[in-house]
């Protein structure tokens, strides 16, 4: 974790110089992190139960970006029947550290002030809203997201072991997917619920560490043609880069290098679930795959089909917004723009041909674009 966070200030200071950027990372980031992981040593002190809780049966919604994983994961969650994160409890996963920040969260929701990531960008972000629970691997700094929405995305050198979970060393992966399950035992404690429903996407790499802490959880896999989510995906990236960094002071060298790997970054996450499905590494009980047109076009069927498969009992309430949701979220329109694939140094044949391993097993469309 160190070696992770080292890297990520030398690359805010390689790529930003000795600006706001990288002050933020080398000073704000370590006092941040140094307040969590205090406050999370405090709750063994003030709520010593949660640890005794077991958390049974988890459902990890995973998948490549932009392939319906946050509409699927909002719509289950969304009558708070489920165990789920909002964005405040992911940046603050300690019980101790909520009953410190929940007033200043409580102002901040009050006065309208709760968005952290605008709509525009194409995934809104707000402190009161569900998020995916993936970001709580960013305390660990082992997720993706670390090379996706750090200046680690622009560092010199890459490390694969830090990307494939899977392959990391045992202590390093066991010791991230056990700092996970004491997120989920506190979530649980903390909401007095018990079925966890979770959006892990970047966890496709992760899925055999998963199964060994929690070999009761099962899996639903969205899947969607390469043509429509590479071009979605690598735009919202752009247009939170922008946000966040401004990618006018980012070097145009490290800017396409980052687009350049964030694009073999992709193809990596559609081929490591397709590998292991192929060399049959992961019992087909436990993986249900939902198709992202199907999930539009049939959403009331496919919305069965998950209860069937993962033993969950919506309530009433829920299956009646489900009902109404299948009847509206066929004309849903997306409200980020797109980058034309050109912009990126990618054609439309570049990616029929980098992902043909995906096309042929789904049977998407090798001509159909978004």
């Amino acid at each position: 974790m160190l070696q992770v966070y080292y890297r990520i200030v030398v690359s805010a200071w390689k790529t930003f110089g000795l600006g706001a950027i990288f002050w933020r990372w080398a000073l704000f980031m370590p006092i941040f992190m140094a307040f969590t992981h205090f406050t999370l040593f405090l709750d063994r002190i003030f709520f010593p139960q949660y640890r005794k809780i077991q958390v049974k049966k988890p459902i990890f919604i995973i998948g490549h970006p932009r392939s319906g994983n946050t509409f699927l994961h909002k719509l289950l969650t969304q009558t708070d029947e489920f165990v789920a994160f909002q964005t405040w409890h992911i940046l603050f996963p300690s019980l101790t550290a909520r009953v410190l920040v929940k007033p200043f969260i409580n102002y901040l929701i009050k006065k309208n002030k709760s968005s952290l990531i605008p709509d525009r960008v194409g995934h809104g972000v707000a402190l009161d809203k569900i998020e995916e629970e993936e970001l709580l691997f960013f305390h660990k700094l082992d997720t993706q997201f670390v090379w996706a929405r750090s200046p680690l995305g622009f560092d010199d050198q890459e490390n694969p072991e830090f990307r494939f979970h899977d392959l990391q060393p045992l202590s390093r992966r066991r010791n991230s997917i056990n700092f996970f399950k004491r997120c989920l035992q506190r979530q649980i404690y903390y909401t007095g619920k018990q079925q966890v429903i979770l959006q892990t996407l970047q966890s496709v790499h992760r899925i055999k560490t998963i199964l060994e802490t929690f070999p009761d959880a099962k899996f639903i896999y969205l899947v969607r043609s390469p043509h429509e989510t590479i071009p979605s995906h690598l735009s919202v990236l752009w247009f939170l880069l922008d946000l966040q960094l401004g990618v006018k002071n980012i070097p145009p060298d490290k800017l396409q290098r980052y687009i350049d790997r964030r694009y073999r970054y992709n193809i990596d996450l559609y081929r490591y679930f397709y590998d292991l499905q192929k060399n049959q590494e992961i019992d087909s009980d436990k993986v249900m795959i939902v198709r992202y047109d199907k999930l539009r076009s049939d959403l009331k069927k496919t919305f069965t089909e998950i209860v069937n498969f993962t033993g969950i009992e919506p309530s009433d309430q829920l299956k009646q917004t489900v009902q109404q949701k299948d009847r509206t979220q066929k004309d849903y329109q997306r409200k980020h723009q797109l980058i034309k694939l050109e912009e990126f140094s990618l054609s439309q044949e570049q990616i029929t041909k980098d992902f043909a391993f995906v096309f042929e097993e789904y049977g998407f469309n090798k001509t159909q674009s978004i």
